[in-house]
């Protein structure tokens, strides 16, 4: 079953994108109602800003803003030679597609929640809203927004991230309501993430927990879309079916456009070849001009499903199959033969 849980929206001095807000609920209790396993990590986050939570929005993959691989650990066996040598280890960084899709998604989920003239400020690397129009008033202090609407949540992610459909206004149904999958499904086309998905700003991600009768309608939504491609929508620089060359992680950020999905994987395979290569190095006593660095943005996708290959449904032939069963990755070289529509991702 799922909760509708009524309660506000925060935006100004916070940095909402295209899959993620801040909300606190009018009735923390509800939130109990949520079966999870990620309760402790979630109590954790709701404990840290006064019962705001950051809601990440179902279904949908919104161009990357900012992401940063996870690490590894160095090899035990060579702790103590990595501490001596002096060189630093790589570092995952911080990395994004093309800004202009990512900016594209976060003003349509601003526009949505009835927010205008929105200004950003940049501090160094952080970025944020530092003032809005909202309801006719000027808003410039944190915490002082409060955008009313609901969400429609059934589960919270291993971050404590509530994973919500988000909408704005008042509910048509009683706060607290529970739902079925069916019942959300009626609901579904009144989110944002539905009008993300049919205004081609984010690409569609679908898991196997995700029921049919929410899944089809976001499912059609992102087809529309990509039949109706405009200039600014992301289906008409897409390039994931086409096919790319990759010589470097540079021609990620300018050039092409890919589900963020495989573009995170691209950055996860890059940065653990960058430790592998660090760490057979120091093993061997490399000259440390010889050894990568964090400026090395070189690619090569060998080895691509080395780590993970996860099974994934393909809709529109109804079988079971492995990611690397409908894709060619190579060298510097990457195609997807199927839309991220017509997968749910079953691991």
């Amino acid at each position: 079953m799922y909760t509708l849980i009524e309660g506000v929206y925060y935006v100004v001095g916070l940095s909402p994108d295209g899959d993620s807000v801040k909300f606190k609920a009018n009735n923390p209790a509800l939130w109990a109602t949520i079966d999870t396993d990620n309760r402790e990590r979630f109590e954790e986050e709701l404990k840290d800003d006064d019962g705001v939570v950051t809601i990440r929005l179902q279904a949908i993959d919104a161009p990357e803003t900012h992401y940063s691989p996870p690490s590894l650990r160095t090899p035990r066996e060579l702790q103590d030679k990595v501490s001596t040598a002096g060189v630093p280890k790589p570092r995952g960084g911080s990395h994004k597609q093309p800004k202009h899709l990512g900016d594209r998604a976060t003003n349509i989920v601003l526009d949505y929640l009835g927010c205008t003239d929105v200004k950003w400020r940049r501090w160094g690397r952080n970025t944020w809203i530092d003032e809005a129009i909202i309801d006719g008033r000027k808003v410039e202090d944190k915490f002082q927004d409060a955008i009313p609407g609901y969400i429609i949540t059934n589960d919270v992610e291993r971050n404590g991230r509530p994973l919500g459909w988000v909408f704005a206004g008042p509910p048509p149904i009683a706060d607290g309501s529970r739902l079925s999958r069916e019942e959300v499904g009626q609901h579904i086309t009144a989110s944002v993430n539905h009008r993300l998905l049919r205004e081609g700003a984010v690409y569609p991600f679908f898991y196997m927990g995700l029921p049919g009768a929410i899944r089809i309608p976001l499912m059609e939504a992102a087809k529309q879309a990509q039949e109706d491609s405009a200039q600014d929508d992301l289906w008409l620089h897409d390039r994931t079916a086409d096919g790319v060359q990759l010589p470097s992680l540079q021609k990620l950020y300018q050039d092409e456009v890919l589900y963020p999905y495989l573009f995170r994987r691209i950055v996860r395979h890059w940065h653990h070849s960058m430790l592998t290569r660090f760490w057979h190095g120091i093993e061997h006593d490399h000259a440390h001009n010889t050894l990568p660095t964090d400026d090395d943005l070189t690619l090569n996708l060998d080895g691509f499903f080395d780590e993970q290959d996860p099974w994934i449904f393909v809709v529109s032939q109804q079988d079971f199959l492995k990611l690397s069963e409908v894709m060619d990755v190579q060298g510097t070289s990457l195609q997807m033969h199927i839309y991220p529509y017509d997968i749910v991702f079953l691991s």
